[in-house]
């Protein structure tokens, strides 16, 4: 099992169209792939609460973290055309994104 995060900044105003294309498009098309086992969007604490816990401020606004029976299953899902259909709208809203791939050493039940 892999799991891919992707790391999305806002352009500033687009916080809300950004996150609903995230979540009513992306990963609900996502979803629907052979080979998907999970997904959740993340959304940081604010800086506030991240400094009263001594908490690190990511430099993102947004992390999609998506589970995989394997990278070759991501790898198909990224070659369909549907990927792009639903992907390339997002960098409307988009100033920057970055992404990585884990492997699944241990895991446990959500």
């Amino acid at each position: 099992m892999i799991t891919l995060h992707v790391y999305m900044t806002a352009k500033d105003g687009h916080e809300s169209e950004l996150e609903s294309g995230i979540r009513d498009s992306w990963i609900s098309t996502m979803s629907e792939q052979p080979g998907f086992l999970h997904a959740a969007l993340l959304k940081p604490f604010s800086d506030e609460a991240l400094n009263a816990v001594g908490g690190m401020k990511p430099s993102h606004t947004f992390e999609v973290v998506s589970y995989w029976e394997s990278e070759e299953k991501r790898l198909e899902w990224v070659a369909r055309p549907v990927h792009d259909e639903v992907f390339e709208p997002l960098f409307e809203h988009v100033a920057d994104v970055k992404h990585t791939l884990a492997h699944v050493a241990h895991g446990w039940e959500l």
